[in-house]
């Protein structure tokens, strides 16, 4: 029946036919069976929020690590106040597949300038919705063609709004036995 919940391995359509001399016997059977699922994401985020950007400026070091013993090719730490540290790493190889126990460590600082953004609660509210949106679509690998419905509840408190979007997708389902 419409709006019955469903699990996997229910039989939805049967062929069985009863003719009134043959009685009851089965038959093939056909059927479109659609199912709706429902899809939700929340989040919530502050009015005001701290975002870094690279600035450009680097420092590049060298590490090598042998066994448990480290050494630094560096002087002191690094120059910037605030920065974001990525570290390649390299495996020193004697021959085409036999390594030695050295690793080769290229550390890249990038300096990071920080800044605050303050929102109000509209454009906050717009922004996760687009966001969760984004996911969502991204997860259930959903096209424009698809047919789902949404809802976006918001709510707001002194620290920031919290967004649920909930995704009713009607999908085509069932197998043939």
């Amino acid at each position: 029946m419409s709006g019955d919940e469903v699990s996997v391995g229910d039989l939805l359509v049967e062929g069985v036919m009863e003719g009134k001399y043959t009685g009851m016997r089965e038959v093939g059977s056909d059927a479109d069976v659609y199912v709706v699922s429902h899809f939700e994401k929340e989040k919530k985020e502050a009015f005001i929020q701290e975002n870094s950007e690279r600035t450009g400026n680097m420092e590049k070091n060298v590490e090598i690590y042998l066994h448990n013993f480290k050494i630094f090719f560096k002087k002191g730490v690094p120059k910037f106040e605030n920065c974001d540290t990525i570290r390649t790493y390299k495996k020193v190889k004697l021959f085409s597949n036999y390594y030695i126990p050295i690793e080769i460590v290229n550390v890249t600082d990038f300096e990071l300038k920080k800044s605050f953004q303050s929102f109000t609660e509209e454009e906050l509210t717009e922004k996760i919705t687009k966001e969760l949106q984004e996911e969502l679509n991204q997860e259930l690998e959903l096209s424009d063609s698809s047919n789902v419905q949404q809802e976006v509840a918001s709510v707001a408190d002194a620290d920031g709004v919290t967004v649920k979007v909930v995704y009713s997708v009607e999908e085509k389902i069932g197998t043939k036995d």
